[in-house]
């Protein structure tokens, strides 16, 4: 029995023993459960923190980021809006003012172009007594001369558009006139339209500026003769490649009757228009560079109210009281050629109607060699001229030059160049007689020059120039303004240029 006793007692112990552990780890897991959520809802919180760090750090980059933007772009308008200046050593650009961002330019350039004219004295014993009063009437003296005064204004707003005025402040009785004055605006490369004051795209002399040309004072006899000048008109040009040849064209309307300040009011004075068209090619050569350019030109020269077209050069002007006008070549230091023989400086061709000119021209460019020239034609009606009201036959202007120039050394950057020129002009009746019309004497008109210079270019904006000039004129009498100095139709003329550009 009381074994029996002990050994329920023992199984109950062990029971006991055996049991007590469990109680513990359910008690130790409990904790350890509990410890676990705690650390679950600290790392959510851990999370949420760090999430909502993230989110705060995001908006602060946002903000930071937007405000580095605003500063960027008010730098970048400040920068726009503000102004460059500076002076641009390339001939022709000048002084400039400019925006930042390059959409607007402002270019104020100019230049003085001084000329000293040496005439050879006149030979009175080789002129009959008939003829002496005339010469000495012919006579141009020797003197210093200002030929050219002007101040250019060049620029264009936002990119496309473009603007030019270039007074002329050595403009005789007149004072100062708007030599060119005009407006443009490229769509693109191949279309461009100006409007206002310009010279007409004919010719390759006619093209280039006053302070580019070649040779001192003024382009050649025949582009003078044949060539329209400035006019008031619209033009439009463009260039482009063809089969990878650089082309330029242009096609012009204009009034016809020169500048503003010959046509009253700057209202075209007849009505009849003037339409010129240039194009110009560039191909590819095996050495050098050539460009050819060809020429055409329409106009009318016809008495509307009692008045007519007129020319900048004075070339071909109205005859007031009259139906018709007179064409008058002049050379290159304006003196009359004349027509009628006459001997005054009022003779010239009596021309009355449409008028064609057609052009060709071209220029080589082999270094140390350069060479350029151009041919003209044109065909002038002279309607209601002859006796009782009739038809004369058309007169036959045609001409051209040729010109050689040689680099000794340099450029125009710094350098001197030698060149000379050739020049033929030739004036008649299609009939080759001229049918006399009432109280005129006219003959065919033969005029050749010839002009050798020597350029030196100081630097590119200051260059000095002399250059002698030789003109035959037959027949003598009508070379008006110079004097007859050998046989009485050669003229020997000197002049020196001293040019300076800003």
């Amino acid at each position: 029995m009381a074994q029996r006793r002990w050994w329920v007692r023992g199984a109950v112990l062990g029971s006991a023993l055996l049991l007590a552990p469990v109680g513990a780890w359910a008690d130790k897991l409990t904790e350890l459960e509990q410890a676990f959520d705690a650390q679950q809802k600290s790392l959510q919180q851990l999370q949420q923190e760090m999430q909502r760090l993230r989110q705060e750090r995001s908006t602060q980059q946002e903000e930071v980021t937007r405000r580095v933007m605003e500063v960027e772009k008010k730098a970048a308008e400040a920068a726009a809006s503000s102004l460059q200046t500076g002076f641009d050593p390339w001939p022709g650009k000048g002084f400039y003012l400019k925006s930042a961002d390059g959409q607007h330019r402002l270019n104020i350039g100019g230049y003085v172009q001084t000329l000293a004219q040496v005439e050879a004295s006149r030979n009175e014993e080789e002129v009959n007594a008939a003829d002496k009063t005339a010469a000495i009437g012919r006579h141009r003296p020797s003197t210093l001369k200002l030929q050219r005064v002007r101040v250019i204004f060049d620029g264009t707003i936002y990119r496309d558009f473009g603007f030019h005025i270039e007074p002329e402040f050595t403009a005789g009785d007149i004072g100062t006139r708007i030599e060119t004055g005009f407006v443009s605006y490229a769509y693109a490369p191949w279309a461009k339209v100006t409007v206002g004051q310009m010279r007409h795209m004919y010719s390759l002399e006619e093209t280039m500026a006053t302070q580019d040309l070649d040779f001192a004072a003024q382009r050649s006899f025949v582009v003078r003769a044949l060539a329209p000048d400035l006019q008031m008109g619209i033009l439009l040009s463009g260039g482009s490649s063809l089969v990878n040849t650089p082309v330029t064209w242009a096609f012009g309307i204009f009034n016809g009757c020169g500048r503003v300040d010959q046509c009253p009011g700057s209202v075209d004075n007849d009505g009849d228009k003037e339409y010129t068209g240039r194009v110009t090619a560039s191909p590819a050569m095996p050495f050098g560079a050539l460009t050819v350019g060809f020429n055409a030109d329409f106009r009318t020269f016809n008495m509307v109210r009692g008045k007519g077209a007129t020319e900048t050069n004075g070339v071909t002007v109205p005859v007031a009281g009259t139906k018709f006008h007179r064409f008058n070549p002049v050379s290159t230091l304006g003196d009359k050629f004349g027509g009628d023989g006459n001997g005054t400086s009022s003779n010239g061709f009596l021309i009355n109607g449409d008028r064609v000119t057609t052009g060709a021209d071209f220029v080589f460019d082999l270094y140390p060699f350069i060479l350029k020239g151009e041919f003209h034609y044109a065909d002038q009606e002279r309607h209601g001229l002859g006796a009782g009201g009739s038809n004369l036959t058309d007169l036959r202007m045609m001409g051209g030059y040729g010109t050689i120039g040689y680099w000794i050394f340099g450029s125009k950057l710094k350098g001197l160049l030698a060149n000379g020129r050739y020049e033929h002009l030739r004036v008649e009746d299609t009939s080759g007689n001229f049918t006399a019309a009432a109280g005129t004497n006219e003959h065919t008109l033969t005029v050749k020059a010839g002009t050798l210079g020597l350029t030196w270019y100081a630097n590119p904006n200051v260059f000095v120039r002399a250059n002698y000039l030789l003109t035959d004129v037959m027949p003598g009498r009508n070379f008006v303004g110079v004097s007859n100095v050998t046989q009485g139709e050669l003229a020997h003329q000197g002049i020196a240029e001293l040019m300076v550009r800003f």
